[in-house]
C-alpha cells in the first residue's frame, strides 16, 4: 500500500467516524501524494474528497471536486468513479442554490 492508498484509506476511516476536518486533511494529502500515472485512482480519492467537503459544509469545494472526479471518470472510464460521485447527488440536491452545485448535477444527469 503506497503513502497515497494510505493517507487517503485513513482519512476515508476518520470521514466515516465523523471527523470531516482531519478526513478531508488526509484524503487531499493522499492526492497529491498519487502519482500521475494513477489516474483512475485519483477520480476516486477526487469523489471521496468531494464527499469529505460535503460533510464539512463546503459546498462549493465538494462541487468541484465532484465535477473533477466525473470528468476524469467520463474522460478515462472510470465506472467506479463515476458511481461515488452519484451517491452524492441527494447530498447536492439539498444544497442546489451553492455555486457549482446546479452544474454539477446538470453533468450528472448528462
Amino acid at each position: 500500500m503506497s503513502a497515497a492508498d494510505l493517507a487517503v484509506d485513513s482519512g476515508q476511516s476518520l470521514l466515516d467516524l465523523g471527523d470531516a476536518a482531519r478526513a478531508h486533511h488526509l484524503i487531499t494529502e493522499g492526492r497529491e501524494l498519487l502519482p500521475a500515472t494513477r489516474a483512475k485512482t485519483r477520480g476516486v480519492f477526487l469523489a471521496y474528497q468531494a464527499a469529505s467537503h460535503l460533510k464539512s459544509k463546503e459546498t462549493e469545494l465538494a462541487a468541484q471536486a465532484a465535477d473533477q472526479a466525473l470528468l476524469l471518470a467520463r474522460r478515462i472510464g472510470v465506472p467506479r468513479c463515476e458511481s461515488l460521485v452519484q451517491g452524492l447527488v441527494p447530498d447536492f440536491e439539498r444544497v442546489r442554490t451553492t455555486e457549482g452545485v446546479d452544474d454539477l448535477l446538470m453533468l450528472v444527469a448528462a
